[in-house]
This record gives structure tokens, sequence and C-alpha cells, in this order.
């Protein structure tokens, strides 16, 4: 009996001391997460902040189908956004980001028009607060609440602003700056009180580019870059006054790779053999630093991280190079040919890559060489959407629809 009793004090002694062990490991590897409520994440830069991800398995959770378009995905709170299009109706989804089950879904009016691809939105829904901001091909502009779906305030942008989308449909992601919300819409976007919908200022005509607006604060002065057809600009948010202008006419018109800011600098990227350049925005005009046709993004943003630059060289439906720029002088670190189109984003010093046909690829984020860490088929129709990292999962949709949830969370193996 005494020593049944030294035998039962050990083993408690041991369970608490294993207890703690493991609570400790628990901490010490526990991933902070975040949310993803703007197209390209809080910084507009294509970079989640996540990190101890699991790429091991790339185990599917869930999927579901959001209809045809090619909207991104957006997430608050667990809550995920996204749109596709059903019968000529634009469907803005919020669902249940952790089961993939819909908590509310709004529709309205909006032809599929499949011009040379399959069609449906293009743009991401935008989510601030208890708000959700969307973006229609054809200019219809909603704002909806985020718990229940409900229309707070809504335009008509080409009966309104005497504005015309461009030849694939308007396309930009709302923005938020200050107290307004910015839209790629007229000549030089259009700016509307985030809260109320009153307009701030507006720009008419047909010469909108594809490209989000991209905010930025230099020495001081918040401006925002917005793409047009032929040109770069960059906007006063709050009345829309033009700072300076560089040109930048692409085939088609077809400026569509959002701009990446860095430091005083801002790198930008079109396609259809236009190339690429990083301009110095301090002074009170641009200036060009360097310029060449290694990486010629036709719409999916590349991503810049200490001093590299990486994305995929051509157009749609081509045989793709990926590339690692030098961001100071444009020079390539590394280029792998036959890669193949798609899109991608940065976390855990990890390139996540979509390509066209469907495989996610997962390369190190290194200057010296590709390194390809893992590869696997996770959807079947054309992928165009960049996917989203958020809360150690993977979300991606294909042009079907067919939206995929992965998990990239690192598993405790307790002994």
């Amino acid at each position: 009996m005494k020593n049944h009793s030294h035998s039962i004090k050990n083993m408690t002694f041991f369970s608490i001391i294993m207890a703690f062990s493991i609570s400790n490991v628990s901490k010490s590897i526990a991933i902070e997460t975040y949310n993803w409520p703007y197209y390209r994440g809080l910084n507009h830069d294509g970079i989640s902040k996540e990190t101890d991800l699991n790429i091991n398995n790339l185990e599917k959770l869930w999927q579901v189908n959001v209809n045809i378009g090619f909207s991104g995905i957006t997430i608050l709170d667990n809550k995920l956004f996204t749109m596709g299009n059903k019968n000529d109706q634009d469907i803005v989804y919020c669902l249940d980001a952790t089961n993939g089950k819909i908590i509310w879904t709004y529709s309205y009016d909006c032809k599929l028009d499949p011009n040379m691809y399959e069609g449906g939105p293009n743009a991401t829904p935008t989510i601030f607060k208890n708000k959700v901001y969307t973006l229609s091909k054809e200019g219809h502009i909603f704002c909806l609440d985020n718990a229940t779906g409900k229309v707070l305030w809504s335009h008509n942008a080409m009966v309104e602003f005497n504005t015309k989308p461009p030849s694939w449909g308007f396309s930009s992601s709302p923005t938020i700056v200050g107290d307004n919300v910015i839209y790629n819409i007229g000549s030089k976007g259009l700016a509307l009180n985030k809260d109320n919908g009153k307009v701030v200022w507006s720009s008419s005509g047909k010469s909108a580019g594809y490209a989000s607006a991209t905010p930025y604060n230099n020495q001081g002065q918040v401006g925002i870059l917005m793409f047009t057809g032929n040109e770069l600009k960059s906007i006063n948010p709050n009345n829309g006054e033009e700072h300076w202008s560089y040109p930048w006419k692409t085939s088609y018109n077809v400026n569509a790779a959002a701009p990446i800011v860095f430091n005083t600098h801002v790198f930008i990227s079109s396609g259809y053999n236009e190339g690429c350049t990083v301009l110095d925005i301090s002074q009170s005009k641009a200036k060009e630093l360097w310029i060449n046709k290694e990486l010629r993004n036709q719409f999916n943003s590349s991503i810049l991280t200490k001093g590299k630059i990486y994305g995929i060289d051509g157009n749609s439906g081509r045989r793709n190079k990926f590339v690692c720029l030098n961001s100071i002088n444009g020079k390539v670190f590394w280029s792998q040919k036959d890669f193949g189109f798609g899109s991608l984003i940065l976390a855990d010093k990890k390139l996540f890559v979509l390509r066209e046909n469907g495989e996610l690829v997962i390369i190190e984020a290194r200057r010296d060489k590709y390194n390809e860490l893992a590869k696997k088929k996770i959807l079947n129709a054309r992928c165009w959407t960049v996917p989203t990292v958020c809360n150690q999962k993977l979300y991606a949709r294909d042009a079907s629809g067919t939206l995929v949830c992965l998990d990239l969370k690192v598993k405790i193996n307790a002994q």
C-alpha cells in the first residue's frame, strides 16, 4: 500500500510536469492570427503576417460553390466574403470561414458578360468594421451591413457619374482612405463618404484602369495611386486633385496589376509586352529609376519584400516565367521557365502561387535560387483569382465558383 501510494504521488507529479510542459510548448508555438479585410491584405501588398504555417498535408477542410466570377476572398472575424454570378445576377456571399456555411447573400441584376473569359464579378469585397463595400462590372456600388447583408447605401456609377466601364468591366476593389472609400471609376476615380455614401468627389469618362487604388504616405503627404488605361496618377484622396501623372500606355488599356509602394518608391508592371518600372515619388513629379521587360504582370500583382520582387511574367495561357528581380536596379536574381500563369501572395516567408490550371505551388522566398517546397492540385477550372491566407487556412477559388479551404495549422501531438 505504501509503494502504491508512492507510485500515485510520482504519477501526479509527472502529470503536473507534463501538463506544464505541454502548456509551455503550446504557448511557444502559438500562432498569431490576422484578418484579411482588403484585396491584397491590410497593407495592400499581398503579404500576410502569419507564421509557422504547415504546408506538409494541405488537407481540404471544406468546399462550396459561389458561382461564376473572379472576385477575391476577404475575411474579417471569421466571416468570409466574395462574389459570383448566376442567371445574370451578381451575388455577394458572406460565409462562415470555419466551415463554408452561408451566413447571408445579397443579389442584384448584373450581366455575366463573358467577354473572352467566363465573366462574372471582377472586384473583391472590402470589409471595414460593420460594413461591406462592393463594385460590379457595370458600376453598381453597394455598402452592405456586415451582419445581415442589408443595403445601407448604393450608387449606380454609369447613371450618376457619366462614366463607362473599360472593355472588361469595372474591376477595382474599393479602397478605404480616412473617411472615404475610393473606386477606380472615371478619369481619376470616385470618392464617397464611407459611412453615408455621399459623394466627396468624382470624375467622368471611360479611361478607368482595372487596378485598385493604392494608398500611400509620402513624408506626410497622403495620396492614392490610380491606374488609368494609359497613365499612373497620384491623387489627393480628400478632394480628387492630381499631384502628378506618369505615362504608362498598355495595349487594350489593360493596366490591371496594383502598384506596390515601398519607402518613397513605387513599382508598376503591365502585360502585353509593356514591362515594369520603379519610380521615385518623393518629389513633386514621379522620376523613373529603372525600366525593363523582365516582369510583365498582365493583371495579377507581384510581391515585393526585402528588396526582391517576385511575380509571373507574361500573359495568360502562355509558357510564363516565374521571376525574382532586384527592386534597386531591376536585374534578375533568378527565373523559372515554363512555370505557367497564376497569382501569388506571401506568408511565412513562402510564396503561395495558384497556377491557372488549379495547381497550388509553394515556393521559398529567397534571392539565390528557385526552391519549390510543396505542390498540390486543388482546383479544376481556370484560376485567375489570388488566394488568401488567413487564420492558418488557405482559401482559393476558380472561375466556376468552386471555393476550397485548406488547413495550414500546425498540429500539436501531445505524448
